[in-house]
Order: structure tokens, then C-alpha cells, then sequence
């Protein structure tokens, strides 16, 4: 039962890297005849494998010329997608790396997206305290209701 990298088959490697887990499942069923299950494990161990070792994601000095050009147009999409076809990258890991870098190349701070959501969550908690203190004011302040 092929396990290791060295002895999946060249066009299930190509398929795996690819990212098109389902495409090398099935090239994995075809060349060995194992079934679904099997087969799946197997690739799954391969995606963690890979996970564990991939390459370093690159810094924003070190990026391709055409992913730092999709970035100066403001095509952040684009630039993940080129970054993850030339490095190898997972959409996680090449995800991270062009956030790191958009603020060297586009000029504005990096703040993570966790980060950001807390910050507006904040906001929109003072907000409805603050309307509620207003409401409760306006109700309060006249005994008579007008």
C-alpha cells in the first residue's frame, strides 16, 4: 500500500500538489485498484504530510514579480492564486504571506482578520449603549410621557 511520497505515482503527485484532492484520489484508485476509503486515507495522510513540510511562505521582499504586481493593482485574489501556482503553497499559508506583505507593497498596516472583527464588534457594542442610554433618557426624563 503506497504510503510515502516516493512511491505514489508521479500523476497522483501531480494531482495532490495541485491541490485537486478528489482528481488524485481517484488517479490513486485507478493505478492501484484500492478502494474509496483506502485511497482517501492515503491521500490525506500525503496532504499532511506536505502540510508539515512545505516550503517557508515567502516575505514580501522575496515574492514573485507578478504576485507583487497583483498586489499594486489591488488584485489580492489574483496574487494568492499566483503565489500558490508558483510556490506550492496551501491557500492558508499563501493566504497569510500576501496579507504580510500587502502593507510593504500597497502602503496600508496589516491588521489581522480576527483582529479587525474584535475591533468592529466593540464598536457596535458601544454604539447600541449608546442608543440605549439615549432611549432611556428620553423615557426617563419626562414623568408625564410628553
Amino acid at each position: 500500500m503506497p504510503t510515502s511520497r516516493d512511491r505514489l505515482p508521479d500523476n497522483v503527485l501531480e494531482a495532490v500538489q495541485s491541490g485537486n484532492v478528489i482528481e488524485a484520489i481517484k488517479r490513486l484508485r485507478e493505478a492501484t485498484g484500492l478502494g474509496l476509503k483506502e485511497a482517501k486515507d492515503i491521500i490525506d495522510a500525503q496532504l499532511r504530510a506536505d502540510t508539515h513540510s512545505t516550503v517557508p511562505a515567502p516575505s514580501g521582499a522575496s515574492l514573485p514579480p507578478d504576485v507583487l504586481a497583483s498586489l499594486l493593482r489591488g488584485d489580492k485574489l489574483e496574487a494568492i492564486k499566483l503565489l500558490r501556482k508558483q510556490t506550492g503553497l496551501g491557500l492558508k499559508e499563501a493566504k497569510d504571506a500576501v496579507d504580510a506583505a500587502e502593507p510593504a507593497v500597497v502602503g496600508r498596516p496589516y491588521v489581522p482578520t480576527d483582529e479587525r472583527s474584535r475591533a468592529g464588534g466593540k464598536v457596535w457594542w458601544f454604539v447600541a449603549l449608546a442608543l440605549l442610554g439615549l432611549i432611556a433618557y428620553f423615557v426617563l426624563r419626562s414623568p408625564d410621557g410628553g
